[in-house]
């Protein structure tokens, strides 16, 4: 497995900040076609040696234990967003960004800013879903696709004030990196139970490859995507603000009654 020339097709360049979300079991099967193994932490490295050490890696390790069983342990709680972000959080090179529902495996040169961030709502304006933006941060998605991975839509969500959607706190015991256990509360963007959106994220990711901030890669026979999140923040909140989301979610209700007339 040349992991170089794989990585080389991301268009990764020395100093990027890159969020990487991937789905490594097709990538994987793929790879054990050719009589192969899949290495997830050669793979890992090989993505740092092409960011260099001005680079910035956040891989995402969302988890909903906090919400949903009012616990959190910093440490053994694991993400539900791919193996390669569990694998992550066990080296010692990466760390865990703060927040229990919405953190980040990250490396490199901003790793101590952002795992200092104490961002109480999940995409708030000190989360590291706004660094993405301050800090034209790309997104490479990898086996997967928009719908399954583009969760810097929510962020804009948030920004815009989406009537679909409102601030829920969550509180809960939290265990910390160093095993101190205490109740905390944290913000999340719920949306309300009576509407119910469909996600259509794909019909973005095909307006933002048109406007070039999405570019269609293919690894290995894989197709990815790599995503300038800064320049696609506008035509998000252009969907949101001046198409009501047509773009983005399909509802079980009209826009007009989300939206008004």
């Amino acid at each position: 497995m040349n992991y170089s020339e794989l990585v080389g097709y991301l268009g990764i360049e020395k100093g990027d900040s890159i969020w990487l979300s991937s789905e490594i079991i097709r990538l994987a099967l793929k790879v054990k076609n050719t009589g192969e193994k899949f290495d997830p932490n050669l793979f890992i490295d090989e993505i740092q040696k092409a960011l260099g050490e001005s680079g910035t890696l956040l891989i995402p390790t969302f988890s909903f234990e906090f919400c949903n069983k009012g616990h959190y342990d910093m440490v053994k709680s694991k993400g539900t967003t791919g193996a390669l972000g569990n694998i992550a959080l066990q080296r010692a090179d990466f760390k865990r960004t703060r927040h229990p529902m919405h953190s980040f495996a990250v490396w490199g040169r901003d790793k101590e800013m952002l795992v200092g961030m104490n961002n109480l709502h999940s995409f708030g304006v000190d989360s590291p879903f706004a660094y993405c933006m301050r800090n034209n941060v790309k997104q490479i998605i990898l086996g997967t696709d928009y719908v399954h991975a583009m969760t810097f839509v929510h962020y804009a969500e948030v920004v815009c004030g989406v009537p679909y959607r409102f601030s829920k706190s969550f509180e809960g015991i939290y265990v910390d990196e160093k095993g101190f256990a205490e109740k905390r509360k944290y913000d999340y963007s719920a949306r309300i139970l009576e509407i119910c959106p469909e996600e259509k994220f794909n019909l973005m990711g095909k307006k933002l490859e048109e406007k070039g901030v999405s570019r269609i890669i293919y690894a290995n026979g894989i197709c990815c995507y790599n995503i300038d999140l800064a320049k696609s923040f506008p035509y998000i909140c252009d969907d949101i603000i001046n198409n009501k989301c047509r773009n983005i979610y399909d509802f079980n209700i009209s826009r007009d009654e989300i939206f008004g007339v």
